[in-house]
């Protein structure tokens, strides 16, 4: 199986992809960070020819109590458009449901329309919005807060 549980030995990997995914990525301390204390995953590759392996993808959960939160998920753009984001959300709303959550909630800018499509398709729905949430290129961007029940 392509997913895994990220490791501390992960971390170059994954920011390389966060880099290449995002203008404003997350720093590297904190998804250090939050490798320790949360639910994080990778999706690797696996090369058949040399048996070597590339992370394309990640994903981050944090979960309290019977909610949790998608705290981040970014895909290689060379990855994009393989539903590789799509297998992330399943496995970690899966998670989520083994550990008696009720409710996911996430963050998405409001211009990325390809992951709000996604959201949308695992019963996501808007719920709010986070009013010059994100830094962009333009100066501030909205957030739309999703939700959707287990």
């Amino acid at each position: 199986m392509p997913i895994r549980l990220m490791q501390e030995s992960d971390l170059d990997a994954v920011m390389i992809n966060e880099n290449a995914a995002y203008d404003f990525p997350c720093p590297a301390s904190i998804i250090a960070s939050n490798q320790k204390r949360y639910y994080c995953i990778v999706f690797e590759s696996l090369a058949e020819k040399d048996k070597s392996a590339e992370i394309l993808g990640h994903a981050i959960l944090s979960t309290v109590v019977d909610e949790a939160s998608v705290l981040n998920i970014a895909v290689s753009p060379k990855a994009q458009r393989q539903r590789i984001g799509y297998q992330l959300m399943e496995n970690i709303l899966a998670y989520a449901a083994s550990k008696d959550c009720v409710e996911v909630f996430l963050e998405v800018r409001e211009s990325n329309r390809p992951a709000f499509t996604m959201y949308h398709q695992f019963g996501f729905n808007e719920v709010g919005i986070r009013h010059n949430y994100y830094p962009s290129k333009q100066g501030q961007e909205d957030a739309i807060l999703l939700a959707c029940y287990l």
